[in-house]
């Protein structure tokens, strides 16, 4: 895998972008096969910015534009679904959003029904609802600043939309860095409720703290579940920010942590060439033997989350048989950094170690997903041996 030209120096944005393309693709189809016959996408924050070709598809815009074009089609030729798409993008910057306009103006995607507004998202909120209306709709909440703009008091009226889902770019490490300071008191309660204490947290704890306090403190507003994933400063083992993703579906979380995992993926890669580009640009030697092997993955990483797994599935289990649908599995997937194929891994050990049994189903011809999470009267109960 090689990133693209047009994303280097801005890794982050390749990572980030990979997660709402995957994501997208998901989303839609799923939403638009059962009931929905509109769909909205809107982006409160979308440039565009640093485009490196007229398409835009090295961007937001140009991403979700199309997805939703190739998901339209597909629901239409696949399920026969007739699925209408709005997409309404909100810039600040006159530059950007007359390059946003110019663009929708003369757009490809034709059947995609678009609508722009020049101003600050946060002024534009009563509009932005009417615009909604009672359709499903997406936000992706993507900030250059931190400040008054994704905290749950400025975002409450599209947070209570009652058909709503978000991912929010929470710039986690501005925010760390003033999150101490008395003057940024009022800034902290907007975003967390409260003004975050630390003792003897190690950085990981910090901010696994500081991320539990801003999905609280949302989720009282949304009144839904949520999730996220960090994407990592490029070259740096050190998180630049997170994207939180706020739902009111327990199977929205399992297609989000699915995204992300495959999105983890995507980053270890990147991350591996960054670091080789550094290194060469140090050394001033050119690669004379073309592409070079990039780890996929940390086996150690991954061993250490399939324990963790076992760990809270051995927890989960101890106060008797547990029915695993979907409403269980999303609280799993909630409560944890864990992936779902973490946890099917470590259900896999249980079961060949004879810890735990399926009171249910015969899955002696399970390999791989051993956990098939489904509406109550199809789900299965699990229970220590």
């Amino acid at each position: 895998m090689t990133i693209p030209d047009s994303y280097i120096g801005r890794e982050q944005a390749y990572v980030k972008h990979q997660i709402l393309k995957t994501y997208l693709q998901r989303l839609f189809l799923i939403i638009g096969q059962h009931a929905e016959s509109t769909i909205n996408y809107i982006d409160c924050f979308s440039g565009p910015w640093q485009a490196g070709d007229k398409k835009l598809s090295d961007t937001s815009i140009g991403i979700s534009l199309e997805q939703m074009y190739a998901c339209q089609n597909d629901l239409s030729e696949t399920f026969g679904r007739a699925v209408k798409f709005r997409a309404l993008y909100i810039e600040k910057d006159p530059n950007a959003f007359q390059a946003l306009k110019d663009f929708l103006d003369n757009s490809p995607y034709t059947t995609i029904e678009t609508c722009c507004i020049n101003g600050d998202y946060t002024e534009k909120i009563p509009e932005i609802v009417d615009w909604c209306g009672s359709h499903f709709s997406f936000f992706f909440v993507d900030p250059k600043g931190w400040q008054k703009v994704v905290g749950a008091r400025t975002m409450k009226p599209l947070l209570q939309l009652p058909k709503a889902e978000f991912l929010i770019n929470l710039m986690y490490d501005f925010i760390n860095r003033f999150v101490s300071l008395e003057h940024h008191a009022e800034d902290m309660i907007e975003l967390f409720g409260e003004i975050p204490q630390f003792s003897t947290e190690l950085p990981r704890e910090r901010e696994t703290k500081l991320l539990q306090l801003y999905r609280n403190n949302t989720i009282r507003s949304y009144d839904g579940r949520s999730g996220y994933v960090r994407i990592e400063k490029p070259g740096r083992d050190r998180t630049l920010y997170a994207l939180v993703y706020l739902t009111r579906h327990p199977r929205g979380l399992d297609v989000f942590k699915a995204a992300a995992e495959k999105m983890n993926i995507v980053q270890r890669r990147t991350q591996a060439e960054v670091k080789l580009r550094h290194q060469l640009e140090r050394s001033n030697t050119d690669d004379l033997f073309g592409d070079i092997p990039l780890a996929v993955s940390n086996l150690s990483d991954t061993e250490a989350n399939i324990a963790t797994a076992q760990d809270f599935l051995v927890s989960q289990l101890n106060a008797g048989p547990l029915l695993i649908d979907w409403e269980c599995w999303a609280d799993f997937l909630e409560q944890t950094d864990l992936y779902p194929s973490d946890f099917q891994a470590a259900m896999r050990n249980l079961v060949k170690d004879g810890s735990v049994v399926n009171l249910d189903a015969d899955i002696s011809r399970r390999r791989k997903n051993f956990i098939k999470p489904n509406w109550q009267n199809k789900s299965e109960r699990w229970s220590l041996a």
